[in-house]
């Protein structure tokens, strides 16, 4: 039975699985890792969030000193729009 314990805790190839902690008696801390995950995240989109609104605030300055129609300026915005979606499919 021992045996059958030790080895469900082993994904392929012997390695251990994540989330179980063989040396802690309490062995899994699936908890702890889920707030850091989280936490992580919720920097990470803090982050990208930032980046936008800096993105956003130069698109209208460069609307505005160039004094674009609203035609002109949706033409902008849709050429930044083509840019992101295009870094976005390089990161994926």
């Amino acid at each position: 039975m021992k045996e059958m314990i030790n080895k469900s805790r082993f994904g392929f190839a012997g390695s251990a699985i994540i989330g179980v902690d063989l040396a802690s008696p309490e062995g899994d801390y699936s908890p702890d890792l889920t707030l850091m995950l989280n936490a992580a995240r919720n920097d990470e989109r803090g982050n990208r969030a930032q980046v936008f609104a800096a993105r956003l605030e130069a698109i209208a300055c460069f609307i505005i000193q160039n004094e674009m129609t609203g035609i002109e300026a949706a033409e902008a915005l849709r050429q930044e729009a083509t840019r992101v979606q295009n870094e976005s499919g390089d990161l994926h």
